[in-house]
């Protein structure tokens, strides 16, 4: 009975799933309303995950005089020139967190060591010296059992 519901369901051959289409990108129409033509709204484009990569390399060693002309510049895409700011401010007050995670994102998190040790610093499981008869116990039920 289920099967005989569901046949009006199912896609016929050649019917789409999704008959008015894909939905229509509206960033290009919004951006001819704001620099009113469609020359000036062309100039733009995505940066690629290869261009993100590169502006972030290039953050990392740029100076603080070269980061200075790069937030200045009034054709900076958005992005280097918000972290070229962001580096800046951080300077200004004495942190480094914009370049922290710039330099993870870039050659990885460091590697963190964690040592798991009881009370005072006592084995967290303490080591267990089995006698010869319990070792032969031991020995005997994982034969037997695996």
């Amino acid at each position: 009975m289920a099967a005989k519901d569901i046949e009006q369901y199912k896609f016929k051959p050649g019917q789409s799933g999704n008959p008015k289409g894909r939905p229509k990108n509206r960033v290009p129409e919004q951006l001819v309303m704001i620099f009113g033509s469609k020359a000036k709204a062309k100039k733009f484009y995505c940066l690629s995950a290869t261009e993100i990569n590169e502006w972030e390399a290039a953050i990392l060693t740029l100076s603080a005089d070269d980061l200075k002309v790069l937030a200045k510049w009034s054709g900076a895409p958005a992005y280097p020139k918000g972290l070229a700011i962001a580096v800046l401010s951080d300077m200004k007050n004495g942190k480094t967190t914009t370049l922290d995670k710039l330099r993870e994102r870039q050659y990885g998190k460091p590697m963190q060591r964690m040592e798991v040790t009881g009370k005072d610093g006592a084995d967290l499981i303490p080591a267990r010296t089995l006698t010869k008869e319990e070792a032969q116990e031991l020995f005997k039920n994982l034969q037997e059992n695996y």
